[in-house]
């Protein structure tokens, strides 16, 4: 046991002292006078809900108290939060992300109060929308052409999300991004050879000349098949979806470098062109949480003999959507 105490000043750095009772000793000119001191261990406010993210039509969820009990939750404006039982009115919540906060000083048992917090994110149920066309790519010389963008212009975050069916493996096809020669390209999804697979590539440069590159296995898709890939990229971290399970996350900082070329679709580089079905390509200029990405691949499904989609421009999702090509729907 020790406690941490400054010899001149006396003062207890009450965070570096282990919990028990000490006699402290004051000394002038050789006379002594002692006093006991008693530092108590903090409360236990260990709490926790069994999600990190509800929608707003799922169950109220109630945490779990594994510390002291009797404490009281509160939460960040727009939570309304039982303040006794910490049970969450989703419904009658704003779709956000919100801070819950118990406090121990309530509890008839507190002896030294603390506080715990957890982050929960509610989100709205994002609608769904026919999706009856797509558009096929023929692997020789069909792409198409969307220009150059704003939207591209100092990028320190953003996220894409879009559907791909390729009839083949093997190749360095192109799904979609700005990317034509190894002194012009900023970011690209393609399809990159590794032996008879290919793997799965969503690949950023920024402005200083550093890349990242995030990976799905070639072993955890088929040709003739429809996946949803999504990426994310926060100013920290690249991030890569397939069908809203996280595959691969590697570190990255800096602005996405914007260069004067075309955002395309179905071609990497000048000759790599996509053979098969590409649908739905979008990009969100802010980093998608990962129950964002999951309801974007949850929303996809055929209702009453109708392929059914998400709906981007709601669910949360509007304010960050700023290119959404539908692939012949409108």
């Amino acid at each position: 046991m020790a406690i941490v105490i400054n010899s001149s000043t006396g003062q207890i750095d009450l965070d570096q002292t282990t919990p028990n009772t000490y006699v402290v000793t004051y000394t002038v000119q050789g006379v002594s006078s002692t006093q006991e001191v008693t530092v108590n261990a903090a409360d236990n406010a260990t709490f926790s809900y069994s999600a990190s993210s509800y929608l707003q039509t799922d169950p109220d969820p109630t945490p779990t108290i594994t510390g002291l009990s009797g404490g009281t939750f509160s939460g960040s404006t727009g939570l309304v939060i039982n303040s006794t039982t910490g049970e969450i009115d989703l419904s009658a919540s704003t779709v956000t992300s919100h801070t819950v906060t118990y406090n121990t000083s309530s509890s008839g048992s507190s002896v030294c109060p603390n506080t715990s917090t957890q982050t929960i994110e509610i989100d709205a149920l994002v609608e769904q929308i026919a999706n009856a066309e797509v558009m096929s790519f023929n692997g020789t010389d069909a792409y198409i052409d969307a220009g150059n963008p704003s939207i591209f212009n100092n990028l320190t975050s953003f996220s894409f999300s879009c559907w791909f069916n390729s009839n083949v493996k093997g190749s360095d096809d192109g799904i979609f991004g700005k990317w034509l020669s190894d002194t012009n390209r900023s970011f690209a999804l393609n399809l990159e050879t590794s032996g008879a697979n290919s793997n799965i590539r969503f690949i950023v440069r920024n402005t200083t000349g550093g890349a990242a590159q995030a990976y799905i296995s070639g072993s955890d898709w088929n040709t003739g098949n429809w996946y949803n890939v999504s990426g994310t990229y926060d100013g920290s971290n690249v991030k890569l979806y397939l069908n809203g399970v996280l595959k691969d996350t590697v570190a990255f900082t800096g602005t996405v470098v914007n260069v004067a070329q075309s955002f395309r679709i179905g071609v990497y580089g000048s000759s790599s062109y996509f053979d098969g079905k590409i649908d739905e390509v979008a990009i969100f200029n802010t980093a998608l949480s990962a129950s964002k990405i999951q309801q974007i691949y949850d929303a996809t499904a055929v209702v009453n003999g109708v392929p059914q989609t998400a709906n981007l421009f709601t669910g949360g999702l509007d304010s960050s959507l700023v290119y959404w090509n539908r692939m012949g729907d409108s």
